[in-house]
């Protein structure tokens, strides 16, 4: 066996499951394992099934690298380093050094958000020098690249874009701050301002409301497929309050490309466009000039992708990285 033969491995840890590929070097996705994350159970029983997942993983044979993904901030030794609301006690796991120990491979450990950044950039084959992508779904994070190299900032916190604060004195957001742009963009949020704003519309939607349905991002944008009223203004609030943090990561960042994904864009057929128009509003003119807006090219496996391919850059030219990145989207789209 020579330094060459190997996979390479992605881990994307969640509150709800630990889910696992192998990426062969010829871009095969040779294997899947996944796991409900026992997060109630604590830190030593959540690692247990990472080791799990991983043992399942090397089944057919050894990693060249691991590469994780997680929520919360992780430090440079791939050490948890930021509290994480839905795995109490993971902070401060040693999730770096357990992992490469279990799998006798190097492991690196990155934010989540950041990964799934990392696999939108690669399967462009790099076209875009820096590089925005912003994920909407249960919350909203997102990622940045620049040529080549994600933007981590400090225990990797940087691009927690969710949390800009786009309306001072608003509405009360999961991080315990007041108007964030997640309590208007994310799936359940869309959902809630649907719900508070039912009163004003006799649409279906409404309708449905005053019924007593709870709703989230995909009611309401299967309801504006129908032309909804009520839906329409819950999209106009989601769109305002997402292109204003983009004007603010516009003028911060000067990215060419902003993308976005995540689980809300399986339904807003429009989202993309709708903010692409509105958000250089917020901006001064020069941010906005020739950024390209597009939806992501990857569906909810990003992140793990990305994991494997953040792992696999570290032996990999950006030009094997590239090839490696555009076989594997190729078989991720074909499931």
């Amino acid at each position: 066996m020579n330094d060459n033969d190997g996979a390479f491995i992605g881990l994307d840890i969640g509150g709800q499951s630990i889910k696992g590929l192998r990426l062969e070097r010829d871009g095969a996705i040779s294997r899947r394992a996944v796991q409900t994350t026992p997060a109630s159970a604590g830190r030593e029983s959540v690692l247990g099934v990472v080791r799990s997942v991983l043992a399942d993983l090397l089944s057919p044979g050894k990693a060249l690298a691991i590469g994780i993904g997680t929520p919360g901030g992780v430090d440079k030794s791939g050490r948890i380093a930021g509290e994480v609301a839905n795995i109490p006690g993971w902070l401060g796991t040693e999730l770096g050094a357990q992992a490469s120990k279990a799998a006798n491979a190097p492991a690196y450990v990155r934010n989540d958000g950041n990964l799934a950044a990392y696999a939108e950039w690669a399967v462009r084959s790099g076209s875009s020098r820096a590089f925005l992508f912003i994920g909407l779904g249960t919350g909203i994070g997102g990622g940045y690249v620049e040529d080549g190299k994600l933007l981590s900032g400090v225990n990797d916190k940087a691009l927690e874009i969710g949390h800009v604060i786009v309306y001072p004195e608003g509405r009360e957001c999961a991080c315990g701050r007041s108007g964030c742009v997640e309590a208007y963009a994310s799936g359940p949020s869309i959902g809630r301002v649907a719900m508070d704003l039912a009163k004003k519309y006799e649409s279906p939607l409404a309708a449905a409301v005053r019924g007593g349905a709870r709703l989230n991002a995909r009611e309401v944008y299967e309801a504006l497929e129908l032309g909804d009223e009520l839906a329409a203004a819950a999209h106009a609030v989601a769109t305002e309050a997402l292109s204003r943090a983009i004007g603010i990561a516009l003028a911060f960042l000067a990215p060419d490309t902003v993308v976005l994904g995540g689980g809300v864009l399986a339904g807003a057929s429009t989202l993309v466009d709708d903010v692409a128009a509105m958000a250089p509003n917020f901006v001064y003119e020069a941010a906005s000039e020739g950024v390209v807006f597009e939806r992501a090219l990857l569906g909810p496996e990003a992140g793990l992708l990305g994991a494997a391919l953040y792992g696999a850059s570290v032996s990999l030219s950006r030009e094997e990285l590239f090839g490696l990145a555009e076989r594997a989207k190729g078989l991720l789209s074909s499931n």
